[in-house]
């Protein structure tokens, strides 16, 4: 192999991860405008893309697919839910939902790492743990960072986390289906 084919390679391989990322950023900017009606709140679908590239990407490519995103959004492009007609950029991300989106990145990482971690056992089991201990990460981020704007105890809770409880059961549901079906498929 000379020097030229091991320039390529590596050019080939970067510009693949460089697509990943690209691409991720995109289907978490989609997920962010669709927005399904649900009850008791409508519900955006951007947990279940987050978790999803988690335990499709890993934590390492899932996490810089969020931060790139998140620096995105920073910039000031229109990448998050309610923008426009909400402004990006500064403002958004020290506002109340900023910690969930800092969750992101960290629910992201963790559960890549724990369905990777749990090689081996079931598919979905291991995907299961991974989106269940992913979402603690991310409500925790969250939770912590609202409550600046709440206050915390049970107000807290009434306006971060138990109106979106059932949507995000759901959206970790499909995740973890998803997950299975490919392993399950690509296994016969």
């Amino acid at each position: 192999m000379n020097l030229e084919t091991t320039q390529s390679q590596t050019l080939a391989k970067l510009t693949q991860e460089i697509s990943i990322i690209l691409v991720g950023t995109i289907l978490l900017t989609l997920s962010a405008k669709i927005v399904v009606p649900f009850y008791p709140v409508p519900m955006s679908t951007q947990t279940l893309v987050v978790l999803g590239l988690g335990l499709f990407l890993g934590p390492v490519r899932s996490s810089l697919v969020v931060v790139t995103y998140f620096f995105e959004g920073l910039l000031g492009l229109p990448v998050f839910a309610g923008t426009p007609p909400a402004l990006a950029g500064p403002a958004y991300i020290a506002g109340p939902t900023g910690g969930y989106l800092v969750g992101f990145a960290l629910a992201a990482a963790a559960a890549g790492w724990i369905v990777q971690a749990l090689q081996g056992l079931r598919p979905a089991f291991r995907a299961s743990v991974a989106v269940f201990l992913g979402s603690i990460v991310m409500y925790c981020a969250g939770l912590l960072w609202l409550g600046g704007f709440v206050g915390y105890g049970e107000k807290l809770l009434n306006a971060g986390l138990y109106p979106f409880l059932l949507g995000d059961l759901t959206k970790a549901t499909i995740a973890v289906v998803l997950y299975t079906a490919y392993h399950n498929r690509r296994a016969v």
